[in-house]
């Protein structure tokens, strides 16, 4: 019997599962009794056998749904009103923010003082707990408990204080919908893009088998970066195995509650609901939003007349609307300024997702999605030809004896529909291709049986992996599916941090979109920036530069430098040209991107600070440490936002900030501690433990503490860092290789020489290197010159000399690529005349470096008085006077050293020794 599920056979499951984990253990056993057929009820018996041992209920066993919670919401409530300042869990209530049919929203702030944030608490109207609504209140928690989308107001928590049941849900500030629209009068493509964000989020609900079933703009909300959120899945139903959602008892029970302006017809009689009913609705908004009008008359019109018309009449075509009434212009979005642009495609594509009867509605919300992307890129939409027939029909309706003589010279112009044929099968291929992507996601769901995994619950991991490897015979004939099925597994892996497997699917896309597609398709430059995207996030230069450079030019060009498309290229192309030493180019791209953000994200003052983090790898890299810092200073005011999803990027911020602290020697050895164990305690408030930021904090906080001289506590951080990973399962090929040339080079630093392991575990350090090409060129010498301090420093011995050739080896290729980083180039001259042994090769090596200390702005700290007190030491080795060395490298030396540390710096040994003249002539090795 061939294991993997159909899709609907997936749906069907799902659907029982749900129905049956409800009921008591006796009478599930009895229903499973009778269920055909036979391998049905199998496969559906062992996925109820993972349900707890008690009488649980499904929503009982969601991820923390406590069950008192569940106990609360069986009884009617007759609790005190809800008043401000009252604490449920770790949220006290602010203000009420509004009052609805099921109960009340209230802006919270965090109680507990682990972080700031605000939320939004959903609590059920006491007047009205019956256990009906009760219930639906359970189900909008089950509901939002299964959707991770950025598009769609996460909940946070949920739980139970005193008899009370309560929903924490994400707070967003700002507009609805239309009032964003009409406050800024945005432009037609603007509203467009803003429904297409939407549309998305109501995509993903539907992957979750979740249909909205209340989609109005009223429930959608602008925040202040004018990034759209999906509220309110109060009403929302789980679709069942026909993909339709049908009225359950608890709708008798709590009433149906609906928006007729936005309801399609369906929903208006009382029958079965599924995606289609969502793809009306947002047809409704395209068409209030192109036009600032609903589509079956004003807001004023009374239920039974607007339930008629949305029932037996057909909209005003949107061309043919005029400007809205005065009230109309006050509660809408109001008309755009450039309303005729909706004349031909775009109005094609409202009338379909307005259809009458759902089957002649789009298919998906991701074929709606599809004409819409379509008529912003200025490409033929889908149903234009569909739209015209269309009408043709209803025309024919009205005036059937007309049609009848009309036919004859229809005859006369059948040769059109070999024209419009085409886009009809463009149209039934967007539908095809959609539900062949999802059922490639349903068969990796249904691998996930124990009975296939010798009895092991397999990992997402797994199961992605499987599908991967099936994926080069997949699909070879149909490229449009083959490029979205690689989207989600590129977006999946790179989301996991497997970068070593998302990088190389990502050039599998993009050489079949070039050869499927051809390079300026919209999907090959999508496939193009995915693959930077990947070499962006492990340090990658040159690849970015040769995927993006060519592509910047062409946006440039049909875009504006000015447009999203191209200042997201330039955030990219920037750091890979500082990465690279190539300052020109990075100031060039900067300079016009700081003009892009101004025009960008005017208004959104969180975005406008956010582009201080590229300012700041720019400065760093020219060793403007100063301006970085400015830069970076000017985004504190945002360092403490309240909305959960700026956290993480404000956190950014701080971090860079105390990495560019580092460099400038402010902080003390204490006070570096301190601060990095502050903002890994927050990240961790954010992320999981061993999260790739915390790990990233106590590899840099391990390099400061080098250069402070205070080797042992250096070590002992990334032991811990490796160990958070380890702990974690977060560690992945290419951040997990550098980490442990990293640690290698830190233990012979603390133990002051290279054991005979320490030099085996670098060998092998260097072999994985060599078979992880995906690490960016920066990066591998970064990693290649850890390696190397092993090999040169005491006690490594002719193994550690072998190993050093064979690290040369690899610098000298890498060189001609990292020529104009000099930072990089001058410390792999250092390296190879200390491995040859030269004096003469030593000082031409330690004067580069020295020298190139000279091109830069201002003093770099730490770095810069080490290379100083090495050419003092190369002078003299070589005979040379060295006095004048000194004392430029004693210039250099950070004025508040004598307190930086808890002891004495050992390079300040050095130059004591060298004052005297008693300094060994190699120096200290370890800087």
């Amino acid at each position: 019997m061939d294991s993997r599920l159909q899709p609907s056979e997936w749906q069907r499951l799902s659907a029982l599962f749900d129905e049956f984990a409800e009921l008591p253990r006796e009478q599930r056993e009895a229903r499973l009794a009778t269920l055909q057929p036979p391998e049905l009820a199998e496969r559906l018996a062992r996925m109820l056998a993972s349900l707890p041992d008690d009488d649980a209920t499904l929503l009982a066993a969601l991820p923390g749904f406590e069950t008192h919670l569940a106990a609360a919401l069986a009884e009617p409530s007759d609790l005190p009103p809800a008043q401000a300042g009252d604490r449920l869990g770790d949220w006290r209530l602010v203000a009420l923010l509004g009052e609805g049919g099921m109960g009340q929203v209230w802006r919270a702030e965090r109680a507990d003082g682990l972080y700031q944030g605000q939320a939004a608490i959903k609590l059920l109207r006491d007047d009205l707990a019956t256990p009906g609504l009760m219930a639906r209140f359970a189900r909008e928690r089950a509901v939002l408990g299964r959707l991770t989308h950025p598009g769609i107001a996460r909940l946070l928590d949920a739980g139970e204080q005193d008899g009370r049941a309560y929903l924490v849900l994400e707070y967003v500030s700002g507009q609805t919908l239309s009032e964003h629209a009409r406050s800024r009068d945005l432009p037609l493509a603007a509203r467009v893009r803003l429904l297409i964000e939407v549309a998305r989020a109501v995509e993903h609900a539907h992957a979750q088998l979740v249909v909205h079933r209340d989609l109005k703009p009223s429930n959608v909300m602008l925040d202040d970066r004018g990034n759209a959120k999906l509220l309110d899945f109060g009403i929302a139903g789980l679709l069942n195995n026909a993909g339709m959602q049908a009225d359950s008892q608890l709708t008798l029970i709590a009433g149906r509650r609906l928006t007729p302006a936005y309801a399609a017809p369906e929903q208006i009689r009382g029958g079965a609901i599924g995606v289609a009913a969502d793809v009306y609705s947002l047809g409704v908004m395209l068409y209030e939003l192109a036009s600032g009008q609903l589509p079956f008359g004003n807001r004023g019109r009374s239920r039974t007349a607007l339930e008629h018309a949305v029932l037996h009449t057909e909209p005003t075509r949107l061309s043919r609307t005029a400007d809205a009434e005065e009230d109309e212009r006050d509660h809408g979005p109001g008309r755009p300024p450039d309303a005729d642009q909706a004349r031909g495609d775009l109005e094609a594509v409202a009338a379909k997702a307005l259809r009458k009867d759902p089957a002649e509605r789009y298919a998906s919300v991701g074929a709606l999605i599809d004409d819409l992307q379509r008529w912003l890129e200025q490409r033929p939409v889908s149903v234009r030809s569909e739209d015209w027939r269309h009408r043709l029909y209803l025309w024919s309706r009205r005036n059937a004896a007309i049609a009848i003589g009309g036919a004859l010279v229809f005859a006369t112009l059948s040769l059109g529909l070999v024209v419009s044929l085409w886009q009809r099968g463009e149209a039934q291929a967007a539908a095809r291709e959609s539900e062949q992507v999802t059922s490639y996601l349903a068969e990796l769901l249904g691998a996930a049986s124990p009975d296939q995994n010798g009895g092991r619950q397999p990992t997402v991991v797994e199961l992605l992996d499987r599908k991967r490897e099936e994926l080069a015979t997949r699909f070879n004939d149909q490229p449009e599916i083959k490029d979205r099925i690689f989207d989600t597994l590129v977006k999946t892996y790179f989301a996991l941090q497997r970068f070593d497997v998302a990088a190389p699917l990502a050039e599998q896309r993009l050489a079949q979109a070039r050869q499927a597609f051809g390079e300026e398709d919209p999907r090959t430059e999508a496939a193009t920036v995915a693959l930077a995207r990947v070499h962006t996030a492990i340090g990658g230069g040159q690849p970015i530069i040769e995927l993006l450079e060519p592509l910047l030019q062409r946006w440039d060009a049909l875009y504006g430098p000015m447009s999203e498309k191209s200042h997201g290229l330039r955030l990219q192309l920037m750091p890979a040209y500082a990465r690279l030493g190539r300052f020109a180019d990075a100031e060039r791209e900067l300079a016009v991107a700081k003009r892009s953000n101004e025009a960008l994200n005017a208004g959104k003052p969180f975005e406008h600070a956010g582009f201080a983090t590229y300012e700041n790898v720019v400065y760093a890299a020219e060793g403007r440490l100063q301006d970085a810092e400015r830069a970076l200073e000017r985004a504190r005011p945002f360092w403490n936002p309240t909305e959960p999803d700026r956290m993480r990027p404000a956190l950014v911020l701080e971090r860079n900030l105390a990495f560019i602290r580092w460099r400038l020697a402010r902080d003390t050895f204490s006070e570096a501690a301190a601060r990095s164990d502050d903002l890994i305690r927050r990240w961790e408030a954010v992320a999981r433990p061993g999260n790739h930021a915390s790990t990233l904090m106590r590899q840099m906080l391990a390099v400061y503490f080098q250069q402070l001289g205070q080797f042992a506590p250096a070590l002992e951080q990334l032991q811990r860092a490796q160990a958070e990973t380890e702990s974690a399962g977060a560690d992945d090929a290419v951040t997990g290789l550098l980490r442990r040339a990293q640690l290698l080079e830190a233990r012979t630093l603390a133990a002051g020489r290279a054991d005979a392991d320490t030099v085996q575990a670098a060998v092998q350090a260097l072999k994985a290197l060599d078979a992880a090409p995906l690490i960016g060129d920066v990066r591998r010498a970064d990693g290649l010159l850890m390696l190397g301090r092993v090999a040169l420093a005491p006690g490594a011995g002719d193994a550690g000399q072998a190993l050093a050739r064979d690290i040369e080896h690899r610098l000298s290729t890498l060189a001609p690529l990292l020529a104009q980083a000099r930072n990089l180039s001058t410390r792999i001259e250092l390296f190879k005349a200390r491995l040859n042994g030269g004096t003469a090769a030593w000082l031409t090596a330690a004067q580069a470096r020295s020298a190139w200390f000279d091109t830069l702005p201002e003093p770099q700290g730490l770095p810069e008085w080490s290379a100083r007190l090495q050419l003092a030491c190369a002078l003299r080795a070589a005979g040379h006077p060295w006095q004048q060395a000194l004392t430029r490298a004693e210039s250099a030396r950070p004025a508040n050293l004598v307190s930086l540390t808890p002891t004495a710096h050992p390079l300040t040994e050095t130059a004591a020794r060298l004052a005297d003249g008693s300094a060994p002539k190699d120096c200290d090795w370890r800087f």
